[in-house]
């Protein structure tokens, strides 16, 4: 079992630097042509909201090929932002898009079929604000401390803690899409993970901005 979960992981890790590699390639050459990564950004939202459309209109296999879109230029900008060196507002602007997007296909079920999946996108939106909240709280105080070992603050705080985070949301978007009719199970399992990673950060932060804090101040 642990020499099959080594081989997961090594075929992942060289897929995920081939993938930082064709970034990068194609990176430089946009970075050459004087686009920003703030219009990629912004394009990448254009188009995660027209997915929020077909969705809505049931319209699924148009709805992800456009959010296999906005996922890819979500990379792309990210590696132009390395190029030309990431500023403090590119980087608000691409977690602002992210949520936008995310929770923009959430709400493009419960125009689906608003009978059968309004409550269930309501709670897993309530979810989703609730790690939200709990993420970017996290990450303010830990900028304030200056804290940079708790949370790596030139990322999003999308990917603070754990699971349910951005390779996980994507794949429960994708399974929603191909998935429709199992919306709801899909919709309360992933909001219940998403809840459990509020928690599980809240944790994390009373013990490094509470308890480590006090037995600092303590063994001094």
């Amino acid at each position: 079992m642990q020499n099959i979960l080594k081989s997961i992981k090594n075929i992942y890790r060289k897929n995920h630097e081939k993938c930082y590699a064709f970034f990068d390639f194609s990176a430089k050459k946009i970075a050459k042509s004087g686009l920003s990564a703030n219009w990629i950004t912004l394009l990448g939202l254009c188009i995660g909201l027209l997915a929020m459309n077909f969705v809505a209109i049931q319209s699924y296999a148009s709805a992800i090929i456009c959010i296999l879109l906005n996922r890819f230029l979500d990379g792309l900008d990210g590696a132009v932002a390395r190029q030309n060196k990431s500023t403090d507002f590119g980087i608000f602007l691409d977690t602002t898009c992210d949520y936008i997007f995310y929770a923009g296909i959430i709400f493009g079920f419960a125009l689906a079929n608003p009978a059968q999946n309004a409550v269930c996108a309501a709670f897993l939106l309530f979810a989703f604000t609730v790690a939200a909240v709990t993420m970017l709280a996290f990450a303010m105080i830990a900028h304030k401390k200056n804290k940079s070992s708790y949370v790596a603050l030139n990322n999003s705080p999308f990917y603070l803690w754990g699971f349910a985070q951005g390779a996980e949301t994507f794949i429960a978007v994708l399974l929603l899409c191909l998935l429709p009719s199992y919306f709801m199970i899909i919709a309360i399992f992933f909001g219940v993970l998403s809840l459990i990673k509020a928690v599980g950060l809240s944790v994390s932060a009373y013990y490094f901005f509470e308890i480590s804090e006090k037995a600092q101040k303590n063994g001094k």
